[in-house]
């Protein structure tokens, strides 16, 4: 039973994290084999300024900015 453990800032639309969801699903599932069912993928999201980057908080806007 694979296990995705996905960490993001928080903000984004529901319908944006469904769609990760079901691609890292499709892509365990092409990669591995393993069936849906069985897949589990787990996102935890984090407020603005709880996540910081080389001392400086990073926010939705600035991460965006790094993709």
């Amino acid at each position: 039973m694979p296990i995705l453990e996905v960490h993001l800032l928080s903000g984004r639309p529901d319908e944006v994290k469904s769609e990760l969801v079901r691609e890292l699903t499709d892509a365990v599932h092409r990669t591995l084999g393993s069936a849906p069912e069985a897949i589990q993928v787990l996102l935890t999201e984090y407020q603005d300024g709880s996540w910081n980057v080389a001392g400086e908080p990073l926010t939705l806007g600035k991460a965006a900015a790094r993709d």
